[in-house]
């Protein structure tokens, strides 16, 4: 009897090793699919990978529209540098979005508002970028460049904005 309760106790034991080691896959496969860049860690919360509130779906937007890039120029070295200043952007632009969420409810609708233009900005730069990237060649990577620079740079003032209007909405 005492051997047969212990058998109990293994097989229980190992089943919830069994389910713990499953759930910390999951949450470590769901934090690596949430991230807006590869190997660096958002500050999103986990629940907003399936969230359908605005935040969520502005951070979902920023991460899909850099993941679309990185597929398509995972194997064209000229895009190496391109792809990383998209990820980086893309970082940014995820940290204002979360600090964002984090505002009074009242405040919270006219910053979404402006991330909302940034981010549609963010998108229209990946979604050229996509469908040029079978055309680049080593000829107009520089012009492709400087053109990514040249918006990147006004979805940051964008962002300087916001930061500015947040400034003077607390003081």
């Amino acid at each position: 009897m005492l051997f047969v309760i212990a058998i109990v106790i293994a097989v229980v034991a190992v089943a919830g090793a069994g389910v713990a080691f499953a759930a910390g896959a999951i949450s470590k496969n769901a934090k690596a699919q949430n991230q807006v860049a590869p190997g660096v860690a958002t500050n999103a919360p986990e629940n907003w990978f399936g969230s359908h509130d605005p935040e969520a779906k502005l951070h979902r937007r920023v991460r899909d529209a850099a993941h679309g890039l990185r597929l398509t120029a995972k194997n064209d070295p000229n895009m190496v540098e391109t792809v990383a200043s998209v990820d980086r952007e893309a970082v940014n632009l995820d940290d204002q979005i979360v600090a964002a969420s984090h505002l009074p409810e009242d405040l919270k609708p006219e910053a979404l508002a402006g991330l909302e233009e940034a981010v549609s900005q963010f998108e229209e730069i990946t979604a050229g970028l996509i469908t040029r990237t079978s055309g680049l060649g080593n000829d107009n990577v520089k012009a492709e460049l400087d053109d990514l620079a040249e918006r990147l740079d006004l979805v940051a003032e964008a962002r300087a904005e916001l930061d500015e209007q947040d400034g003077q909405a607390t003081i």
